[in-house]
């Protein structure tokens, strides 16, 4: 097909004798008057109690912890070893990434503890 218009296509899929405008929406626009007493809300909303249906299932409940700790899949050694490797060490590329890790969530960040062999 030649490249044409969304609109034209759409004309083309159909017979000759039917027409469909295709009319695009945009925002709708507000009078002058009224835009100082319009305001955008964009805030979160909390619920106090699970909400539940007739039969006392939970069909939503409250949100969980936003802040949860993330765990890196490497203990502090294999990290601080896997600076030293060279580039093309998968090793030194996980450790780029829990570095990065690192910069973005700063205290939320913990390492993998160390597994003890008795």
């Amino acid at each position: 097909m030649p490249d044409l218009p969304e609109k034209e296509i759409l004309n083309q899929l159909f017979n000759d004798t039917e027409k469909y405008p295709v009319v695009e929406e945009g925002e709708p626009q507000i009078d002058k008057e009224v835009e100082p007493y319009i305001q955008k809300l964009e805030k979160e909303i909390y619920l106090s109690k699970p909400i539940t249906d007739d039969s006392g299932q939970p069909v939503l409940s409250s949100p969980s912890s936003q802040d949860p700790n993330i765990v890196l899949p490497v203990t502090q050694t294999i990290y601080a070893l896997g600076l030293t490797k060279k580039v093309t060490e998968a090793v030194r590329w996980l450790s780029e990434w829990c570095k990065r890790l690192i910069k973005i969530f700063d205290k939320r960040v913990v390492f993998r503890e160390e597994e003890v062999n008795e």
